[in-house]
């Protein structure tokens, strides 16, 4: 099984991070910046991805939502959909949303400052050591914030496809995917 991360920009002429990860070799098959709609298909389709957590809001219509009010109250800093960007982050993410479900990939929302922030330790590279994942040939690729944010995600898809060290973020509006404390499981 193949699971993926992507964090999704705003625009197509930014970069939105992606990252594969293999379940059965427990590495990081692709870290790379992608750009149109068409590419994350292709890409997604190319993996064969079943899982893809992404790191915007999955939301019809972009709208302060309850879910984002209680991960603020959790102390996680969201933004909300309402900001001019994040209008349309979120539009862009909520077609992304219905076509790539259409397809039958399972598509969560994650946020990845708060799934590191709720692991419990400091850097991407530590989850990955801690949850076995090799990412040795991207490790110089950290240093992009697009691709640390790509990797996070894959790793709470990774989690949530192994319904294991995920936990939910969750209003009757939507659910946000982080990862569970990582200090003292393993």
């Amino acid at each position: 099984m193949v699971v993926g991360g992507l964090d999704l920009a705003a625009y197509e002429y930014r970069c939105s991070g992606f990252a594969v990860i293999d379940e059965d070799s427990n590495s990081v098959e692709e870290l790379v910046c992608i750009y149109r709609d068409s590419e994350i298909i292709e890409n997604i389709d190319r993996f064969s991805i079943d899982v893809l957590a992404i790191d915007a809001p999955i939301a019809k219509v972009p709208r302060f939502r309850e879910v984002d009010r209680e991960a603020i109250r959790r102390g996680f800093r969201v933004m909300p959909p309402t900001f001019r960007h994040m209008k349309i982050l979120t539009v862009r993410a909520w077609r992304l949303y219905q076509f790539l479900s259409s397809i039958g990939v399972t598509v969560i929302e994650t946020h990845p400052r708060s799934a590191l922030k709720n692991s419990g330790l400091s850097t991407v590279d530590e989850v990955c050591r801690k949850l076995n994942v090799s990412m040795d040939r991207y490790i110089d690729r950290l240093k992009h914030k697009d691709l640390r944010d790509a990797l996070i995600s894959a790793l709470v898809a990774l989690c949530y496809r192994k319904k294991f060290c995920i936990e939910m973020i969750e209003a009757v509006d939507g659910v946000i995917y982080v990862i569970s404390s990582l200090q003292t499981t393993l």
